[in-house]
């Protein structure tokens, strides 16, 4: 098992589907508040969509991250 990468205190882990097309979710390491509406937990966000390749489900992850972050209050 390798380690999941992290982006603006959140930890990406990917996965693939049997049916082939990848998914993220994004684990907030730091402020324990829901991100949004695609919100599992408090801490663990499923990113909307499924990829073809891991590759484009990280960056896919990063994109989320960088367009609901930062909306958020400090």
């Amino acid at each position: 098992m390798r380690k999941a990468p992290t982006y603006k205190q959140h930890r990406i882990h990917t996965t693939q589907l049997f049916s082939g097309p990848w998914i993220s979710t994004i684990v907030n390491m730091g402020r324990k508040t829901v991100l949004t509406k695609d919100a599992l937990t408090d801490t663990v966000t499923r990113v909307p969509g499924e990829y073809g390749s891991e590759e484009e489900a990280l960056q896919a992850a990063r994109e989320y991250i960088d367009r609901e972050v930062r909306d958020l209050p400090d």
